[in-house]
């Protein structure tokens, strides 16, 4: 198999390429702990079942440490169907804490699209929890995700250290990855648009937030179907809040669980927009949500433009 991609990070040389050995597709099971920070091998993806969704129609690429052979990242997928349509399920995506933030990320999935699109895929999808302000910024700006499904506690209690102690709620990243808002979006790399700019279209905010001791907090929600725009404000930073109080947390949690369910699950809004900015020293972030049709959406139309 050949190598599909070689970068240099520090003094390593990293490539990202298919597994072709045995040992290969143990390293991407043994490097989900790294990850993760899961406790043992119960929580991680076995390498036979790599290898089985690799070799029937999946796509799996590795990072590796040329050097050692030591994987580093990952992206996992396997086919799925619904209602009619086969696309890539992306179970798995990761980079170990001391690569990340050095675009290997991005790299493992600008290849994950370029095999599927040899492989005659058009949409990949995931999940990814709604929270996660980093992850919603590279999904839905960096590579043009949209989102039209929320999952309350998805997979149950997870107990790697990210997800420890909450209801894993999930959105589904839609990946569509022939559509012209995908296509403008890695090209053009336009990380979307100001809050101001936002606000500017008088949109309706879903999610009344202060701003109390230092930390964000959510005192209340705004259920309506009056504006075909809405803004929904969650934590800047996670792990920082989490750190603080895993009741504050939690709190958010829940209450968001009623807006998406309700804009995104019930009336069909998409999210179609990112943005985010520091206040005061405090990272704010914002899901931009549209009420238009998916055709529009991939389109590359958005209401900003």
């Amino acid at each position: 198999m050949s190598v599909f991609e070689e970068l240099v990070v520090g003094d390593k040389k990293i490539v990202l390429r298919e597994p072709r050995s045995i040992s290969d597709y143990r390293e991407l099971m043994d490097v989900q702990l790294r990850i993760w920070g899961m406790p043992d091998y119960s929580e991680a993806v076995t390498y036979h079942m790599i290898i089985a969704g690799h070799r029937n129609g999946g796509v799996v690429i590795g990072a590796f440490e040329e050097d050692t052979g030591r994987a580093i990242g990952l992206v996992y997928s396997v086919p799925a169907y619904r209602d009619g349509l086969v696309y890539l399920y992306s179970h798995l995506a990761g980079v170990v804490p001391e690569y990340r933030f050095l675009g290997i990320g991005y790299r493992l999935k600008l290849l994950q699209r370029r095999l599927a699109l040899e492989k005659g895929y058009r949409l990949i999808e995931w999940t990814y929890d709604p929270m996660q302000s980093s992850n919603a910024f590279f999904n839905i700006v960096k590579l043009g995700v949209i989102v039209r499904k929320f999952y309350r506690d998805y997979y149950g209690e997870l107990m790697d250290e990210i997800n420890r102690g909450m209801p894993s709620d999930r959105f589904i990243a839609e990946w569509w990855i022939k559509s012209r808002r995908v296509e403008k979006a890695l090209r053009e790399r336009v990380y979307g648009p100001s809050i101001e700019k936002v606000m500017e279209l008088n949109p309706l905010k879903a999610t009344n937030v202060v701003i109390r001791e230092g930390f964000p907090r959510l005192l209340d929600i705004v259920l309506d179907n009056s504006n075909d725009l809405v803004v929904v404000e969650i934590p800047g930073d996670l792990s920082v809040l989490k750190k603080v109080s895993q009741q504050l947390v939690l709190d958010w949690r829940l209450k968001l669980r009623r807006v998406f369910e309700y804009y995104i699950n019930s009336l069909g809004y998409t999210v179609v927009g990112f943005t985010s900015h520091v206040q005061s020293g405090i990272r704010r972030s914002y899901y931009i949500l549209w009420r238009r049709s998916l055709d529009e959406i991939l389109s590359g139309a958005v209401p900003w433009s």
